[in-house]
């Protein structure tokens, strides 16, 4: 209780002495704005009567009234050490508010009746400019001793520590912040030695008393050996993602650790933070320039909607939340899944992501009562169907259940959208569903083939599918695997050396379904530009040098291609064309005409034949309907 005590007593105490400080600061202000104004440019005998009479006259007005409004704007809510440029920025709102107060009388010509009372405007300028100025310099300054007297404790309790010898590839404006952070953090592994830049007006510049620009980035290899490098930092978060794409292939030949800042897109408020720095990913190596969600048809389709996301608590459906909530402004978000696990880890990151309202459902999309029931009482205006099995082998041996969830789950969604005149319902597909040649594609083609029909019969809501390939890093990539059999010092397993696939980040994937679904017309199916397919060998090879390890030492095991699985993915089938659009990375497949009539009664059929027969005769079926509804019942060129 005592401590207690104490410590309110100090900071009373602290807090008495900063309005102290800035009371005698402002005094100091008025003082020499006086002597300024009317030194030079009025008569001694006026000087003096100015001097004499009018200054001890206005000081205690000036002092309180500058002083009241200090609590005003909460400026002494804010400690001096913290001090930024955005503190510096409040301290104009008091001083301007209150200058303004002390012209008034001049403004409106009180002058002439009362000379003792009205202060000079060329003695409020000067004043209100100084004030800013001692204000500022005296939290500066305090910063400045806190500062130091911090670096100095950590380096004197760092002392002992090694530090990893750090070489920055970039020396602009991330560079230098960067460097300012390691500076202060002394207790930080990282020594900064020098940078690299291929700017010509920055070569040989001082980014701080001990780091200096010595050359270009193709210098990497000779400044790495000569300075004895350890740690290798990518600082230009404005890069082109082709050109750190190089940068990181031109950091991998001196087998040293790399790490990065990530981009400008990706960094808060644009600020370098250490926590920001991170060892380079596949991601990186994907190359490829952001989504720009900045058009006016994303931000007039998202903001202040209702939105319903089903399948919210997978990798997709969890970052197309988090997409939204942080690029626009919904009205309220609807987390729809059948885990409970899943749609409760992501209601506590919402908590702590946004203030957007936010409403976690637990319900299986192939009960169409319940489902029907929630999405009446919600009233959604836009439903992103994202809930599905993805999982190739596994779907392979529960034709059934994938059948279930991916097509009667969204053969219920899509009637109770057209039912209950939802705006636009968007479908999530996959190239899987190209040429289909496993019980994922198939069923994910039905899946587009619904959502076609339902958009013929409800014209008052929009249909869209939209179609991309692997996304990496989710939970049903090959990465988390990798991961696993790396952890646990098991081979890597690779399916095929010649296996291509397509990949994008989950972040892009989001973005453009997003995109996708703001400018798409009703029953089009748009398909997403992945860029090159990625030779899966080649992605393991890079998985293990970004894991710190030589791929000459860790073993590759070449399993054969699994059920189902192709050695190239196509994100358009040969019976299909495409249309470009004024959006880059969307085309639009010109969709086949097909019976609507007779698919509704082939899903019948299928739905009937999964409660009687085994998987075999079922799967039979479901790949015989599918080809019989692409046109391709007398042959199906897949590339295996």
């Amino acid at each position: 209780m005592l401590s207690l005590i104490k410590k309110e007593w100090i900071y009373s105490l602290k807090r008495v002495s900063r309005i102290i400080i800035d009371l005698s600061l402002f005094a100091l202000s008025l003082i020499i704005s006086y002597k300024l104004r009317l030194e030079h440019n009025v008569s001694t005998e006026t000087q003096g009567w100015f001097w004499n009479s009018q200054l001890p006259f206005v000081l205690p007005i000036v002092l309180s009234l500058r002083l009241l409004f200090l609590f005003i704007f909460q400026i002494y809510s804010r400690m001096w050490r913290y001090t930024e440029l955005n503190e510096i920025l409040e301290l104009t709102k008091p001083i301007f508010y209150s200058s303004l107060i002390l012209s008034t009388p001049r403004i409106i010509g009180l002058n002439a009746y009362n000379q003792l009372f009205v202060i000079p405007l060329g003695v409020i300028i000067i004043d209100s400019s100084l004030s800013l100025i001692f204000l500022s310099f005296a939290r500066l300054l305090r910063k400045w001793q806190i500062t130091k007297r911090t670096i100095k404790k950590r380096q004197k309790a760092n002392n002992h520590r090694e530090k990893k010898r750090t070489l920055l590839i970039g020396a602009g404006q991330a560079a230098q912040e960067l460097v300012r952070k390691v500076i202060q953090h002394p207790e930080l592994d990282i020594e900064i030695i020098c940078a690299l830049d291929d700017d010509e007006r920055k070569q040989k510049i001082k980014i701080s008393d001990k780091v200096r620009v010595i050359g270009h980035i193709n210098d990497l290899s000779k400044t790495v050996a000569d300075h004895n490098i350890e740690q290798i930092i990518i600082a230009i978060p404005s890069l082109p993602p082709n050109q750190i794409r190089e940068i990181i292939d031109l950091c991998q030949t001196t087998k040293l650790e790399t790490k990065i800042i990530p981009g400008v897109d990706q960094l808060a408020e644009g600020k370098v933070t250490i926590e920001k720095i991170r060892r380079i990913s596949l991601e990186d190596l994907l190359g490829r320039e952001p989504v720009d969600l900045s058009i006016p048809e994303v931000a007039a389709f998202i903001n202040n909607k209702t939105i319903l996301i089903t399948g919210a608590g997978g990798s997709i459906g969890s970052e197309l939340t988090k997409q939204l909530v942080t690029n626009f402004s919904p009205k309220k978000i609807y987390i729809l899944g059948r885990g409970e696990n899943s749609i409760f880890q992501l209601s506590q990151e919402l908590s702590r992501l946004t203030s957007i309202p936010f409403t976690p459902i637990i319900c299986d999309i192939r009960n169409y009562k319940f489902l029907r029931d929630h999405i009446t009482n919600i009233s959604p205006d836009l439903i992103f169907h994202a809930a599905a099995h993805k999982h190739v082998p596994l779907m392979e041996e529960h034709p059934m259940e994938a059948f279930e969830n991916n097509v009667i789950g969204t053969k219920n969604l899509a009637e109770i959208a057209g039912l209950l005149n939802i705006e636009t319902f968007v479908n999530i597909s996959t190239d899987k569903a190209v040429n289909p040649i496993n019980v994922l594609g198939n069923t994910k083609r039905l899946a587009e083939l619904i959502v076609n029909t339902y958009a013929e019969k409800f014209t008052k809501t929009k249909y869209i599918s939209v179609r991309f390939g692997n996304v990496i890093g989710s939970r049903g990539s090959v990465i988390p695997i990798w991961e696993d059999q790396l952890k646990n010092n098991l081979p890597i397993t690779v399916t095929d050396k010649n296996a291509y696939r397509f990949f994008m980040t989950i972040s892009e994937s989001a973005q453009l379904v997003i995109k996708a679904g703001a400018v798409g017309k009703t029953s089009e199916i748009m398909v997403l530009d992945m860029g090159n397919e990625v030779n899966i060998d080649s992605l393991a090879k890079d998985f293990i040098r970004l894991s710190g390890n030589d791929p000459d030492q860790i073993k590759i095991k070449y399993t054969g291609l699994r059920p189902g699985e192709k050695l190239k993915e196509e994100l358009v089938g040969y019976y299909e064309g495409t249309n470009s659009t004024k959006h880059k990375k969307i085309l639009v497949i010109e969709p086949k005409e097909f019976s609507a009539s007779s698919l509704l009664n082939t899903l019948e059929e299928l739905q009937q034949l999964s409660t009687k027969s085994d998987k075999i005769t079922f799967k039979d079926k479901l790949f015989e309907e599918v080809k019989k509804i692409n046109g391709l019942e007398k042959s199906i060129p897949v590339k295996v």
